[in-house]
């Protein structure tokens, strides 16, 4: 599925179910540090990038992160959170933010 078209999916979910952001990621991740230094459900995620510099937040990587995030929060498909939390890894990675 390409980038798109999960966009778009995410956008035109958002007007039929309310997203369910208490959803655990498909796995824990931690960071090497901060004030969320430990991500467990899809909000954890959310509020680390809604708190980030908007022009880290603006970065194409962290923008697909985004909408996989709302996405997952909305279907609440294990496919859906497992890639949020692939994206959300990816995204992290991207930025070298994740502890070892």
């Amino acid at each position: 599925m390409g980038k798109q078209s999960t966009q778009k999916r995410a956008i035109e979910g958002a007007e039929a179910v309310a997203p369910n952001l208490s959803r655990p990621l498909a796995y824990p991740i931690t960071l090497t540090g901060g004030p969320r230094s430990h991500l467990v459900t899809l909000m954890d995620a959310a509020i680390m990038i809604r708190d980030m510099e908007s022009s880290r937040q603006a970065r194409p990587v962290w923008d697909r992160a985004a909408a996989m995030i709302l996405l997952a929060a909305q279907s609440g498909e294990a496919a859906d959170i497992a890639e949020a939390t692939r994206q959300l890894h990816v995204a992290l990675n991207h930025d070298n933010c994740l502890k070892n």
